[in-house]
This record gives C-alpha cells, sequence and structure tokens, in this order.
C-alpha cells in the first residue's frame, strides 16, 4: 500500500530547501504582490486580449515555513474551489486545441500543472482536485519516480519529501491526471550536450508511456529559465515526438503562441486568495521582465 495520504502532509520547520533567507523572502513576497496590484491598473491590462490561457505551476504541498515550493493544503483547496466556481480549469488538450486554433476558450482559462513528482501531490492534491473535478498536468523527473530521498541542486542534504512510486503514478493516471515528462533526472536541458539532452528527452518519454500505457506529448524544462532552452533542446523534442513544453518564464498563451516555449506562472506558497485571483486574471503576467533580467544577471555572473 503507498504511505498514507495524511501522513505527507506536515509542519516543516526546517529553513526552506532553497536556502532563502527570511529577507529574500519578504522582499520576493512584496515584490509580486506590487506587481499584481499595479498590474490591475495598467493600461495594458485593461485593455488586453481575452482570449489567453494560462498554465499554473506548482510544486508541492504541506506546510514548510518561509518555502516559496510549498503550497499550504488548505489554500491549495480554496484555489481549486475558486476555479471550479468560475469554471475556468481545462485540460492540456484543451489548451493545445486553443493555441492550434481550433477550440475557443474562457477568457482568462488555466492549465494546472504540477512539477517534480513529490509523494504530495498524490497525498494532498489528487483528493482535492478530484473533489472540485480540476484537470491537471503532472510533470515527472521519471529517473527520481521509487526514490525515497533525492540529492538537492545544493549538495548533500536530502529532497524535503519522497517522490511518487510508480504505483501512485499509476493511480494517478486512473484518476484521470495527465503525465509529462520532467526529463530524467531533472537537470538543464540547456546547459548539457545534445546527445544527453536527447538521451533525457527520450529515455524519459519511452519509460512513462511503456510503464503507463499513456500517449506522452508534453516536457516541462526543468527549472525553465532561459538558459534551460534553446534551439537544439526544441529540435530534440521535436525528434523524441513532443508536442509541445512549458518554460518558467511568466506569460499567457495566446493562440498561435510557440508550442515549445510555453510560458506558465508560478504559484507560491504563503499567498492570499486575491494574489491568486489577480495572478489567473493577468496579474503576473508582467514577471516576465524580471525573468529575463534575473537571467541576464545569472548569465554574466
Amino acid at each position: 500500500m503507498p504511505q498514507s495520504r495524511r501522513a505527507i502532509v506536515r509542519r516543516d520547520p526546517a529553513p526552506p530547501a532553497d536556502g532563502m533567507s527570511y529577507l529574500r523572502w519578504l522582499l520576493k513576497k512584496g515584490a509580486r504582490r506590487g506587481v499584481a496590484l499595479g498590474s490591475a491598473i495598467s493600461p495594458h491590462q485593461r485593455g488586453r486580449a481575452a482570449a489567453r490561457v494560462r498554465a499554473l505551476t506548482y510544486h508541492r504541498f504541506g506546510d514548510s515555513r518561509h518555502d516559496p515550493f510549498c503550497v499550504r493544503v488548505e489554500d491549495f483547496e480554496a484555489q481549486m474551489a475558486w476555479l471550479a466556481q468560475e469554471r475556468l480549469a481545462v485540460s492540456l488538450a484543451e489548451l493545445e486545441a486553443f493555441r492550434a486554433g481550433r477550440q475557443v476558450l474562457p477568457a482568462d482559462a488555466v492549465v494546472v500543472t504540477i512539477d517534480d513528482g513529490f509523494r504530495s501531490l498524490y497525498c494532498a492534491a489528487l483528493p482535492i482536485l478530484q473533489r472540485y473535478g480540476i484537470p491537471a498536468v503532472a510533470f515527472l523527473p521519471v529517473g527520481q519516480i521509487d526514490h525515497v530521498r533525492t540529492a538537492t541542486s545544493t549538495g548533500g542534504s536530502s529532497a524535503p519529501e519522497p517522490h511518487l512510486t510508480w504505483e501512485e503514478v499509476a493511480a494517478l493516471c486512473r484518476a484521470g491526471i495527465t503525465v509529462g515528462s520532467h526529463a530524467w533526472t531533472h537537470r538543464s536541458l540547456g546547459r548539457m550536450t545534445m546527445n544527453e539532452a536527447h538521451e533525457e528527452a527520450q529515455r524519459s518519454r519511452a519509460t512513462l508511456e511503456d510503464r503507463l500505457g499513456v500517449a506522452v506529448t508534453a516536457f516541462a524544462y526543468p527549472f525553465g529559465t532561459r538558459a534551460d532552452f534553446n534551439a537544439g533542446t526544441r529540435a530534440i523534442l521535436q525528434r523524441c515526438g513532443y508536442r509541445c513544453a512549458f518554460t518558467s518564464q511568466h506569460g499567457a498563451v495566446h493562440a498561435g503562441a510557440d508550442p515549445f516555449v510555453l510560458p506558465r506562472i508560478k504559484v507560491e506558497g504563503a499567498e492570499p486568495l486575491w494574489l491568486f485571483r489577480r495572478l489567473v486574471r493577468g496579474g503576473l503576467d508582467a514577471w516576465r521582465w524580471i525573468d529575463r533580467t534575473l537571467w541576464r544577471l545569472q548569465e554574466a555572473a
């Protein structure tokens, strides 16, 4: 039997997994609120085109303090309840049809995506998604499935929670969750050789399809900054049979958008429902300028 769903939802008093200081945490939260509030009065937002869809990105669910990648279960339920009430949640297939110009969707429709394959997706998020009839996409680093603990990018310390087992991934599929690839080892495709990137993309897709018996056509670039994807990685994903790929660059998907550089909006922990409503309506689309600036600074360092 899989680990009980209740067991994974816990309070973690440890510092955030990425080492974010409390001051940095406060500054980031203030900046996100400022961008969201400022967008409400911007001429661009008042006159924006209605035909846009946003992909929301989640990672983990629980009570970790000051961890932007972990959303409280109570907050996630409130968010999903609101999406259901507003009838804004759509499937990956619907987003693809909209992007290709084959389907009309409600203004500000969203696709819920959940990265990294942590067990709280199954234990905490899945019951809520089922309760409110919300379709979702799970992007999995396939080589980490069935790993109880894995090393983090900061070196040495264990991951914040166990990864999914294959039994749990199969249960997600049976529950209607769409499965996509988040590569094999969750390393940046843009920072490895093209042969390595091909292995990451091909092996992850083939393993998912063989183990689950489903078609896997969507990919999410690990990390998703501008350094993590390029023309070479696009060509590789196309050769491997993917139809679309998501970045972590903020913004909305519009009809005719490039299917291999689709933007997403990150949903962070410890944020109020009004901010979630704002980001669904485009309140954090402008964060893409920060994405671009940070990428340039990282490359210059």
